[in-house]
């Protein structure tokens, strides 16, 4: 069935492209004559080339494979404005024939109109570009109802989603390391996802030692997310975070300055790669809950389950917050909260939009995201 699922998809993707190509290349021959072998094989390896990267990336060199992946990416967000302008204008122009309102300078200068949809799409690139790689700092207050020890606030840094692999590098880690530090937090989590699906490239530059520069009072955690997964090798990714210095929360729990519960979750995708997510109320057995209880959880779903044991807070990343629209209006439908913060009685929820990107280096209507999360205990003080 998934062989069937994934057919379809390619083939609808392979006839959109064309259709893509098709538009453009009558507009384009208009104004000027085109080599249409020469036309339809760029057509082809731009739609091709983000699965080439996905697939064959590990086997090219390192700096063609970087190339490969981010020519892909990019025409992969092209792709999504290209068909839904193109769609759009065809109507547009079926409407204008039929109805004998469409203005004549457009009939005769389509290659005008495709200029201008090529222009206004490389202007959204470039704006998503920037949104994916200057970060920003985005700060939460958050109050829970109990006594955490002597403490009366806690400072968490968060980042999720990093997504670190061909495209995203060490230069990209460090900046996040930085930007945490600035912040001069008592801990720093990342919730899932930070290597994106490939072990090697991580490893060739070393991008972990990044991490090594954290600084905080009680440590950096860091849960695996579906990506980590991806890779099938969990226990060489948890390896290699141990020896970053992360603390590797994995379907346990360990408590922070006697002070709160610090609890991470397996991703959804354990029980599909051999490995088990363990049922919330086994996994807080024996949780004194008169303390605080703030979880990780990659993928924030399946929020009765957290409701009904009692969590205090759950940090979660996993959506991108779409990464750029309309793919945000999905994300926005199967999430009770996609991006930002939920409050429902004396359970808090906050999901970032990520610190990365998974394909193309752009974002629409979100920001790539360092978090600011002070978190109050009022019946501390």
């Amino acid at each position: 069935m998934r062989l069937i699922t994934a057919g379809f998809a390619l083939l609808t993707y392979a006839f959109l492209n064309y259709y893509i190509g098709l538009r453009g290349l009558k507009s384009i021959n208009t104004k000027v004559p085109v080599n249409k072998y020469a036309y339809w094989v760029i057509i082809a390896l731009l739609a091709s080339t983000y699965f080439v990267g996905m697939i064959g990336g590990k086997y090219l060199p390192d700096r063609l494979g970087h190339a490969v992946n981010t020519v892909g990416g990019y025409w992969l967000a092209a792709f999504v404005y290209f068909i839904g302008i193109v769609v759009i204008l065809d109507v547009f122009r079926i409407l204008g024939r039929k109805l004998n309102i469409l203005p004549g300078f457009l009939r005769d200068r389509t290659w005008l109109v495709a200029a201008a949809v090529v222009l206004f799409v490389g202007i959204i690139l470039a704006v998503g570009t920037y949104n994916a790689v200057v970060p920003r700092i985005v700060s939460y207050n958050v109050s829970i109802d109990k006594k955490a020890g002597d403490m009366e606030q806690l400072k968490c840094a968060m980042i999720s989603d990093v997504h670190l692999g061909d495209t995203i590098g060490r230069e990209r880690l460090r900046t996040a390391v930085e930007k945490i530090n600035s912040l001069n937090p008592d801990i720093a989590v990342i919730t899932g996802d930070l290597i994106d699906r490939e072990i090697e490239p991580v490893r060739k530059a070393n991008m972990l030692e990044e991490l090594k520069g954290l600084k905080t009072r009680f440590g950096a955690y860091v849960i695996m997310g579906n990506h980590e997964y991806y890779s099938n090798d969990v226990k060489e990714i948890t390896r290699m975070y141990e020896e970053s210095g992360l603390v590797v929360l994995r379907d346990k729990y360990v408590t922070v300055n006697n002070s709160f519960y610090l609890v991470g979750r397996e991703d959804y995708m354990a029980d599909t790669s051999g490995y088990h997510r363990e049922k919330l109320s086994n996994l807080l057995d024996g949780v004194d809950k008169s303390l605080p209880v703030i979880v990780l959880d990659h993928q924030p779903k399946d929020l009765s389950e957290s409701r009904a044991e009692g969590v205090d807070l759950q940090l979660s990343g996993h959506t991108h917050g779409g990464q750029f629209f309309p793919i945000s209006l999905v994300t926005k439908g199967i999430f009770e909260e996609d991006n930002g913060y939920l409050k429902d009685g004396n359970f808090n929820l906050i999901v970032s939009c990520g610190y990365g990107t998974w394909g193309p280096t752009v974002r629409i209507g979100s920001r790539s995201e360092v978090l600011d999360i002070n978190i109050n205990f009022p019946y501390s003080s």
